[in-house]
């Protein structure tokens, strides 16, 4: 009988201290990347949407791009250099700053194979499937969503502008909708004058696609 109570009291415990593990890494995995931070390629989408109000959230969908996603990596892969980081430094300080007319930007332009301009290229006149691309970029420790309002602010006017329908000429009529998708690589750059300290750049790219379905 002492044996078994002692087997008992044992077993007890082992749960008990595998229940405290269990509970411990539960409270770990809640932390996430910390406050400001997104999670994965696909989260990015899903706040620069959210960071939109009224119309412009209402015309666009949040989707993952994987090739988006490759685009933009290996456009900063191939193209960033130091100069980069030195020419835009002080802009970078004080918000963002359009990188499109850049090697980076160009790379990922055609990489995409897509228009640059929302408004403009983006139509009631299209009759095919239109990719617009953005590239902007912000200081390396802004946090993504911070980053991604920041984005939105800068394209939400043209987006909510964007049409459903093709424009009433005698012919043919097509339907549109819009998906957005948002990708962010960080470049990192050591100071090289205070030693340790890191900085350098964040790039935000945005592919807003116009789907063009005919109807008539």
């Amino acid at each position: 009988m002492k044996l078994k109570k002692i087997a008992s009291l044992m077993l007890a415990g082992v749960m008990a201290v595998s229940m405290l593990t269990a509970c411990g890494n539960n409270g770990a995995d809640d932390k996430g990347e910390g406050e400001g931070e997104t999670s994965n390629a696909s989260s990015y989408s899903t706040e620069l949407r959210a960071a939109m109000v009224g119309d412009a959230m209402r015309n666009v969908t949040a989707v993952a791009d994987a090739k988006l996603d490759a685009a933009l990596q290996s456009a900063v892969d191939k193209y960033f250099t130091i100069t980069d980081f030195t020419t835009i430094g002080g802009a970078l300080q004080t918000g963002l700053v359009d990188q499109l007319d850049t090697a980076i930007g160009k790379d990922l332009v055609k990489a995409m194979d897509a228009k640059t301009n929302i408004g403009n290229d983006l139509n009631n006149k299209n009759t095919k499937t239109t990719v617009v691309v953005k590239l902007y970029a912000v200081e390396a420790s802004t946090g993504d969503i911070y980053a991604l309002e920041k984005v939105a602010d800068e394209i939400e006017g043209k987006i909510a502008a964007l049409k459903d329908k093709s424009a009433e000429d005698g012919g043919s009529k097509y339907d549109y909708d819009y998906t957005i998708a948002a990708s962010i690589v960080t470049k990192p750059v050591t100071s090289s004058l205070v030693q340790g300290v890191e900085t350098g750049v964040k790039y935000i790219a945005v592919a807003v696609t116009q789907n063009v379905t005919k109807i008539v």
